[in-house]
C-alpha cells in the first residue's frame, strides 16, 4: 500500500504539474510580485508612519495566500476533486465559490503556519534590515518592529483596545459584505483581517517574551529551582547518575526529536489540512461522511462539522432571539461564535480528517513532501555557493530575484502535491465505504492500483469507474 501511495503521489503530481505549469506559474509570479511590492512600499511608508507600513506589509501575506488558493483551485479542477460529489447532491455554497470567503477561512491557519515555522519573523527581520539599509545606521527613524515592540511593551492596554476596534471593524465590514455581496467589501475584509492577525501574531510574540522574562524574575521560579535541585541531589546517590541521564534525555528530545517532528512531520500534515479547506465545505463534508462510513445520501444540511454556523443552528431548531437587551446579547454571542465556527474550527476539523487517512498514506505523503523541500533547499544552497561573497548592496538589489529561482521550480510542485494528496485521501475514504450495489462508487481494489485509477489526469474518479465497469 505504501508503494501504491508513493506511485500515486509522485506520478500524479508530476503529470498535473506539467499540465497546469503555465497557469500556476503565472499565478505564483503575480503573488510574488504582490508580496515584493508590499515589501518595497512598506519600507517607503515606514519613513512617515510605522503602522501604515505594517498594514502594507500584511498585504504581502495576503497576496501570497490568494496565489496559493488560486493555484490549488486550478490543480483541483484539473484533478476533478469536486467532481467526486454526485451531481444530484451538488449545492451552491459561497464558501466553495467565493475567493474572498476562501481567503477569510484559510487566512488564520496560513499565517499561523508561517508564524509557527518562523516565516513571519524572517519576513519581519528582512523588512527591518532593508529599512535600515535604506535609512542608514545613524538614522533615528522608528522601525516597524520597534514601533510594534514599543506598543506591546509600554502601551499594552492601548494595543489591546486597538485590536478590539480592528476586530469590530472587520466584523462590521463582514456583515455588510454578506448583505450587499460586493466584492470590494470582501477585499477590505481580507485586508483588515490580515492586518489584525499580523499584529496579534507579532505583538503576541513580544508579549509572550515579556511574560517569560517577568516570570523568570519572580521568587516563585526560585522556589521551583530549589525544589528541582533538591530532587536532583536526592537522585544523585544512584550509581547510574540519574540526574545527568534525565537531563541528557530531555536535551535530546528538545534539541533533536522535537525539531524533527515539528519541521518534518507536523508541517506537511498541517499544510495538507489547510489545502483541504480550499476545495470547499461540500468536499470536506463528503470526506467526513465517508470516513465515518455513512452513506453520502443520508447527509442533511447542518449534519457535519464543516456545515456553516447558520446551517447547524437551523438543524438544531434554534428559536428566534428575545427582544431588548437579551436580543443584543444573543446577537453578539452568535456573531462571535459564528466567526469561530465558520473561520477557525474548520481548520481543526480538517486536520482531524486528514489524520484519519492512515499512517501508511501519511508516511508516503510526508516522504514526497520532504523530498521536494530538500530539493528546493539544495538548489538554494547551490545558488548561494555559486554567487556568494558579494557586498550587501548586491543582495539588496538582486537577492529577491535569486531567491525566486528555486521557488519557481519547487513551489508549484509542492502545491500540486497538496492537491493530489487530498484527492488520495478522498479515494481512501471512498474505498472504506464502497457499496458494490451502488454504481457511483469505484471498486476499492482499483483504488490500490494507481495506474488503473489514475491513467488520465483530470478525469473524475466516478467517470473512470463507470467507464471501466
Amino acid at each position: 500500500m505504501i508503494w501504491a501511495d508513493l506511485r500515486v503521489l509522485v506520478l500524479d503530481t508530476g503529470r498535473v504539474w506539467w499540465r497546469t505549469l503555465p497557469q500556476i506559474l503565472a499565478v505564483y509570479l503575480l503573488g510574488w510580485l504582490g508580496a515584493r511590492l508590499s515589501q518595497v512600499l512598506a519600507i517607503r511608508a515606514g519613513e512617515w508612519n510605522s503602522w501604515a507600513a505594517l498594514a502594507i506589509f500584511s498585504f504581502g501575506f495576503l497576496a501570497q495566500l490568494v496565489a496559493i488558493v488560486v493555484m490549488l483551485q486550478i490543480v483541483g479542477r484539473e484533478l476533478g476533486v469536486r467532481d467526486l460529489i454526485p451531481a444530484a447532491e451538488v449545492a451552491d455554497d459561497d464558501r466553495d465559490t467565493s475567493l474572498t470567503r476562501l481567503v477569510s477561512i484559510t487566512l488564520l491557519p496560513f499565517l499561523g503556519i508561517y508564524a509557527a515555522f518562523g516565516e513571519v519573523s524572517a519576513r519581519a527581520a528582512q523588512l527591518a534590515n532593508e529599512q535600515l539599509f535604506r535609512s542608514g545606521v545613524l538614522s533615528d527613524a522608528p522601525s516597524v518592529l520597534g514601533t510594534l515592540h514599543t506598543a506591546a511593551t509600554e502601551h499594552t492596554w492601548a494595543l489591546v483596545a486597538g485590536l478590539v476596534a480592528i476586530y469590530l471593524l472587520r466584523r462590521g465590514l463582514d456583515l455588510l459584505h454578506e448583505r450587499t455581496g460586493r466584492r470590494v467589501l470582501g477585499l477590505l475584509v481580507a485586508l483588515v483581517e490580515s492586518f489584525f492577525l499580523l499584529v496579534v501574531i507579532m505583538g503576541g510574540i513580544r508579549v509572550w517574551q515579556l511574560g517569560r522574562i517577568w516570570l523568570t524574575n519572580r521568587e516563585f521560579m526560585a522556589w521551583l529551582a530549589t525544589v528541582r535541585d533538591a530532587v536532583l541531589d536526592a537522585l544523585s546517590v544512584i550509581s547510574i547518575r540519574l540526574p545527568a541521564v534525565v537531563m541528557q534525555v530531555i536535551g535530546f528530545i528538545a534539541d533533536e526529536i522535537w525539531p524533527l517532528f515539528w519541521q518534518a512531520l507536523a508541517q506537511p500534515v498541517i499544510w495538507l489540512a489547510v489545502a483541504a479547506l480550499v476545495f470547499g465545505s461540500q468536499v470536506l463534508s463528503l470526506a467526513e461522511l465517508w470516513r465515518k462510513s455513512n452513506p453520502y445520501l443520508a447527509k442533511v444540511p447542518g449534519s457535519t462539522v464543516f456545515a456553516s454556523h447558520a446551517e447547524r443552528r437551523r438543524a438544531r431548531g434554534a428559536q428566534p432571539p428575545p427582544a431588548g437587551i437579551g436580543r443584543a446579547v444573543v446577537e453578539v454571542k452568535e456573531a462571535f461564535l459564528g466567526d469561530i465556527d465558520d473561520k477557525y474550527l474548520p481548520t481543526f476539523h480538517s486536520l482531524r480528517l486528514v489524520l484519519r487517512a492512515g499512517v501508511v498514506f501519511l508516511g508516503a505523503y510526508v516522504a514526497v513532501y520532504s523530498a521536494i523541500v530538500m530539493a528546493g533547499n539544495a538548489v538554494e544552497m547551490l545558488t548561494d555557493q555559486l554567487i556568494g561573497g558579494r557586498p550587501i548592496d548586491f543582495w539588496y538589489a538582486f537577492g529577491p530575484a535569486l531567491g525566486l529561482l528555486p521557488d519557481l521550480l519547487f513551489e508549484p510542485l509542492r502545491i500540486c502535491l497538496l492537491a493530489v494528496a487530498f484527492r488520495r485521501c478522498l479515494e481512501l475514504f471512498w474505498a472504506k465505504t464502497h457499496d458494490p450495489a451502488t454504481e457511483e462508487f469505484p471498486d476499492p481494489m482499483r483504488l490500490a492500483d494507481p495506474i488503473a485509477m489514475h491513467g488520465r489526469i483530470g478525469e473524475p474518479a466516478v467517470a473512470t469507474a463507470k467507464a471501466t465497469s
